[in-house]
């Protein structure tokens, strides 16, 4: 149940004009507390319609989307590397701020609701028994293991495959700089063995308490060695709508406790399919950064989460159907068949993105009628998906048009591209400032 629009009114107008959302002239961000959003200035109601597979790729989508991830992140604690500047310790208060946090809460359901309802709706009937699920289960792995992941192929074929997996990586950040952070919401309580066997994996996702083990550090170093910041959230702005939305979803069903079950089911499936992937996509960083690349992360998992798909199927999922029967199979196969679902949208996000970066190609236009929008130098267009395919035409400088970080095409004066519906574009204008329109295809 989700509260009427007209109820959320005083705390979307609380979230409008909160320092914390608002643009910043950077596509790269220096501060984990700074979380620009381009908030429509109607009622909440404009963002917050459901969401379907024909709306994912928005800019509505986006921002309900970087909505959602913040009302989860607010819960999570982050602290800068060095002792706070003047502007850290306001950004950092302005953050964790509990009006915002209790605004963006109430706000929470009704964004979860749009979210996730449609494609929980779009799911396949559930076996009927436990013994079928867990058949489903070795199955479905069967499967995706018998076929080489097309991600790893994809990246090398790339123009640039270097700026392709990076920005793979940029794409994994949301989950991975504080990995496990949704596991440990499933955590208080007390629900008798299976809180054992789920600790037991808590602890290797947190590295024993070992600092230079735990995965999210793992992960940051793998970031540092080919060149990415390791900072948190520093490539919020180039997060796309799947990669935010498949996050949430794990914070969304450690948070809801009714939904326990179905965190079973997406976890089985989370960690049965990383040793397949990661062991490619650690050859490919090796392959195309070096052999002292740090792939340790990667490696980390292909042996670890043998073991840990084993344990979640054998300790959680079957012990759990014994006590329960099977009432909970339904719960176990929506979670089983939302994470596959979000995973294979996130992959097919990140590939078309990754299309377009590489077709994008300036040529020589006439001007396009319509408002032109200046820029000065050095400025900043924040990133934002196009809903239906765009035309970017330069009247005067340049203007540096991006796809993600480091993937970039300088467009000069008298010079256009196309923007494909559904992907994000940000840019930059050079010294000189910039001039440009972004409007719909000419028709011929």
């Amino acid at each position: 149940m989700t509260l009427p629009p007209e109820a959320l009114t005083p705390a979307w107008a609380l979230i409008q004009d909160a320092p914390t959302y608002r643009t910043v002239d950077a596509l790269v961000l220096r501060s984990a507390f700074a979380r620009p959003i381009e908030l429509p200035r109607e009622g909440f109601a404009a963002v917050a319609a459901p969401l379907s597979r024909a709306t994912l790729f928005t800019q509505r989508s986006l921002v309900l989307n970087q909505l959602l991830f913040n009302a989860y992140e607010q819960s999570n604690l982050y602290l800068p590397r060095r002792a706070f500047a003047a502007e850290d310790t306001a950004a950092f208060e302005a953050y964790y701020r509990p009006e915002l946090v209790a605004a963006l809460s109430w706000l929470k359901p009704t964004l979860e609701a749009s979210a996730f309802g449609w494609l929980e709706a779009s799911l396949s009937a559930p076996p009927r028994t436990g013994e079928a699920f867990r058949a489903q289960c070795l199955e479905l792995l069967d499967g995706y293991e018998a076929v080489p992941s097309q991600l790893p192929a994809r990246v090398r074929a790339a123009k640039d495959p270097k700026a392709a997996a990076r920005a793979f990586l940029i794409q994994l950040a949301p989950d991975f700089l504080s990995e496990a952070s949704q596991m440990a919401r499933s955590m208080p309580g007390n629900f008798g063995p299976l809180h054992s066997e789920l600790t037991k994996i808590f602890i290797d996702e947190f590295g024993y308490g070992v600092w230079d083990q735990k995965h999210s550090t793992l992960f940051e170093r793998c970031m540092a060695s080919v060149g990415l910041s390791s900072e948190v959230n520093a490539y919020y702005r180039w997060y796309l709508p799947s990669s935010l939305l498949m996050t949430s979803y794990f914070y969304w069903v450690t948070t809801a406790k009714h939904r326990w079950f179905d965190y079973l089911g997406a976890l089985y499936w989370i960690e049965a399919v990383v040793p397949h992937f990661n062991r490619q996509f650690s050859a490919l960083l090796k392959e195309r950064f070096g052999a002292d690349t740090d792939t340790r992360y990667f490696d980390e998992h292909v042996g670890i989460d043998l073991h840990h798909r084993r344990m979640v199927l054998d300790r959680l999922i079957t012990p759990a159907l014994a006590t329960y029967g099977d009432a909970i199979v339904p719960a176990l196969h929506r979670g089983l068949q939302m994470a596959r679902a979000l995973g294979d949208l996130a992959e097919h996000d990140y590939l078309e993105q990754l299309a377009f970066g590489d077709g994008l190609s300036p040529r020589p236009a006439p001007a396009h009628p319509g408002a032109a929008t200046t820029l000065r130098p050095g400025q900043v267009l924040g990133p934002r998906v196009v809903d239906a395919t765009q035309v970017l035409h330069v009247q005067r400088g340049v203007l540096d048009v991006q796809v993600g970080d480091g993937v970039s095409h300088p467009v000069p004066q008298g010079h256009e591209v196309t923007v494909p519906q559904g992907r994000l574009v940000g840019a930059q204008a050079g010294a000189d400032g910039a001039v440009f329109t972004l409007g719909p295809v000419a028709a011929s």
